[in-house]
């Protein structure tokens, strides 16, 4: 029976053995977002996830997914009410968490050894102002005790977005397939324009 060297076993499982010459890699996380109201965005933390290839040491690309809080029924009506020129009387507001698609391209540096500096740049498709507010005013005007009205939201489009940060292996310095990203997200359309910070765990194959 023969014994395969170790130089054998890492020829095996490297990508241009297996008909690649590319890394594959799926992340999943958490991204952290402040209240936004002009993004219809809520306070706190939500799910992320991504998929794609790495080409070569300083370039990749990937495909990500990200849902945000939904922003909360007492910010919107505090917005409502700075708006409308008429007493709210009662309101019923429910809200959506804005979703995003996107792909980006990931240029990296490496600063030191283990610890590497990206940059990512793409664009993104996004649904957002997810609200509904069904409102009842007082409208004095017209001997009309008050006004019945329904207001619905909705945006979808598509936004620039870039992200820059840094990668490290984990749980070791020498972890070749698990790596932890920290960064900032920054999406730039006016509706829905704001900055979170994100947060994954990295696995390479």
């Amino acid at each position: 029976m023969k014994t395969q060297t170790a130089k054998e076993v890492n020829a095996l499982s490297s990508p241009k053995e297996k008909g690649r010459d590319y890394l594959a890699f799926v992340s999943a996380g958490f991204t952290h977002f402040r209240e936004n109201i002009d993004a219809s965005v809520g306070e706190g933390a939500h799910i992320r996830f991504a998929g794609g290839a790495q080409y070569n040491k300083w370039f990749g690309l990937e495909c990500y997914g990200e849902i945000t809080p939904a922003i909360a029924p007492g910010t919107v009506l505090d917005d409502l009410k700075k708006n409308i020129n008429q007493r709210i009387l009662r309101s019923s507001i429910s809200t959506r968490s804005n979703t995003y698609v996107g792909v980006v391209g990931k240029f990296s540096f490496e600063l030191m050894r283990d610890v590497s500096f990206f940059a990512k740049v793409g664009v993104a498709k996004y649904e957002a102002h997810q609200i509904t507010a069904e409102l009842t005013l007082d409208d004095p005007a017209d001997n009309v005790l008050f006004r019945y009205v329904r207001l619905v939201g909705g945006a979808e489009g598509y936004t620039p977005v870039a992200s820059i940060g840094y990668e490290v292996p984990i749980p070791y310095r020498d972890s070749k397939k698990t790596s932890a990203e920290v960064s900032l997200t920054q999406m730039f359309d006016d509706k829905v324009r704001h900055l979170s910070l994100n947060a994954s765990l990295k696995y390479t194959f």
